[in-house]
């Protein structure tokens, strides 16, 4: 291959070094259908697997060793948990359409062993469907997770827009991205008929949703909720860059105990835009987002 070609040939996920507190995730991972029914600890499996394969360089018919303290939650509620996430995590179906058309379904994780829950320093041994490894072994787009800040997440929900926003974060020239209300539903992971009305979804996901990645995530978001007569119908979300100030802030945020946070980020504004009847607001680029957060 001449170097000419060579300039032009995308840069792949597992072309990647990974590193240690980072996961390049890829995309067709963070765009998974399915996954109302996971949990939080089970939709931050799915990177910290992920992250763990890569480290470990991910190839077809490998199997892959994690330690079991690795995958459980904060609050060391344990083992039971992680086998939760495992199971959930097997039942879980990645649809995937493929260059040709042809629509490819596999499962998430594959065949593994888990070791007796009393036994110290346990490890998983996973796999991964080598249809999956194919998809994976060619993606070329990703999100960078910090794990820190994955972890520091308290809701299902937040894990889902954080993971969604920081991919695009790396489209170029691309602030903002629209959805239709039940794709915006879909993308978040929100079960099918909870919430179905926009006041309670606002209520009970995005404020709080927002809250913690603008309070954590090194980037901010915004959701824009957008009428047609006077039904929400589309939703618009919108990211852009702290300052080093806000970085700085975000990242002791993350190191903090949870315990008490809600009550140390409540102040902070949470920017739900809500348009008035005659005020169907269009934000059209990263300054007018910035001049839009000013008015709430």
């Amino acid at each position: 291959m001449s170097e000419a070609a060579k300039d032009t040939t995308p840069l792949r996920v597992l072309d990647l070094t990974p590193r240690r507190d980072q996961a390049s995730k890829p995309a067709e991972l963070i765009q998974i259908t399915g996954h109302q029914a996971l949990t939080l600890n089970a939709r931050r499996s799915i990177t910290i697997l992920w992250h763990n394969a890569h480290m470990q360089g991910v190839e077809e018919g490998k199997d892959y060793t994690i330690e079991i303290d690795d995958l459980k939650p904060d609050d060391h509620k344990g083992y039971e948990m992680v086998e939760e996430a495992i199971i959930a995590l097997m039942q879980t179906i990645l649809t995937v359409k493929l260059a040709d058309g042809r629509t490819r379904r596999v499962q998430f994780l594959g065949g593994n062993d888990l070791d007796d829950p009393d036994r110290p320093a346990g490890v998983l041994n996973y796999s991964f469907d080598k249809r999956l490894v194919e998809i994976l072994k060619d993606s070329a787009i990703w999100g960078k997770i910090a794990l820190p800040v994955l972890m520091a997440f308290t809701s299902k929900y937040a894990v889902s827009l954080y993971e969604n926003v920081a991919q695009w974060t790396g489209l170029n020239r691309k602030i903002y991205q629209d959805f239709t209300l039940e794709d915006f539903r879909s993308m978040m992971g929100v079960e099918d008929g909870k919430y179905p009305a926009f006041g309670a979804l606002n209520k009970h996901v995005v404020k709080p949703v927002i809250m913690e990645i603008n309070a954590l995530a090194p980037f901010n978001v915004s959701i824009l909720p957008i009428k047609t007569g006077k039904k929400v119908t589309r939703i618009r979300v919108g990211w852009w860059s702290k300052t080093k100030d806000e970085m700085n802030e975000a990242w002791k945020e993350v190191h903090r105990p949870k315990i008490g946070r809600k009550a140390r980020i409540s102040n902070q504004a949470v920017t739900v835009f809500e348009p008035t009847p005659s005020e169907n607001r269009i934000v059209r680029n990263d300054q007018a987002l910035k001049d839009a957060r000013k008015d709430i």
